[in-house]
C-alpha cells in the first residue's frame, strides 16, 4: 500500500497543476512574450505591465477589445500581429524611398540614411550642395505610403 501512495503522490507532484500552471494555459502554448509582460501571472497585461513594451503600451487602447483595462492573450497577439504588420510596411516604404533616391541622378544615395516608422520618414546624412537636400525631400514625400518627411540631411561644403 505504500508503494501505490508513493506513486500516486509522485504523479500528483509531477502534474502541471501541481506547479501552479500558467492561468488559461490548458494544453495549449502561451506566447512567452505575453507570459513575460504579465509579472502577475494573473493570465492578463495590464497597462502598467505594458510600459515594459513601449509598442505594445502605445496601443494598449486600441487593442483592449472588451475595454476592461488589460488585455488577455488574444488582444496582445492582435496588437503584436498589427505591430509586426506595420514594421514590415514601414520597410517597404524604406526600400521604395531608397530605390526612389538610387534611380536619382545627382543625388548621392549612399550618404543618406532612410530611416521609417509609421510612415515617417527620417533623411540623414551629409551632401554638399542645398539643393541635393531639397530634392532628395521631395522624392521622398513622393513614394507611396510615406506621411511626413523629416529632411535632416545636412550640407558639407
Amino acid at each position: 500500500m505504500k508503494i501505490r501512495a508513493s506513486v500516486t503522490l509522485l504523479a500528483l507532484l509531477l502534474s502541471a497543476g501541481a506547479w501552479g500552471q500558467y492561468p488559461g494555459e490548458g494544453s495549449r502554448t502561451v506566447r512567452a512574450d505575453f507570459v513575460a509582460l504579465d509579472r502577475n501571472r494573473d493570465g492578463y497585461v495590464s497597462k502598467v505591465e505594458a510600459l515594459a513594451n513601449p509598442e505594445v503600451h502605445k496601443r494598449f487602447a486600441t487593442f483592449d477589445a472588451d475595454k476592461d483595462g488589460r488585455l488577455s492573450e488574444a488582444e496582445y497577439t492582435a496588437a503584436m500581429e498589427d505591430n509586426e504588420k506595420r514594421i514590415l510596411q514601414d520597410s517597404v516604404i524604406t526600400a521604395r524611398v531608397k530605390a526612389a533616391l538610387l534611380a536619382e541622378r545627382g543625388i548621392p544615395s549612399l550618404s543618406i540614411s532612410v530611416e521609417t516608422y509609421e510612415g515617417g520618414v527620417l533623411l540623414k546624412g551629409f551632401v554638399n550642395a542645398a539643393d541635393i537636400v531639397s530634392r532628395a525631400g521631395r522624392i521622398t514625400a513622393g513614394v507611396a505610403g510615406v506621411r511626413t518627411v523629416h529632411n535632416n540631411i545636412g550640407v558639407r561644403q
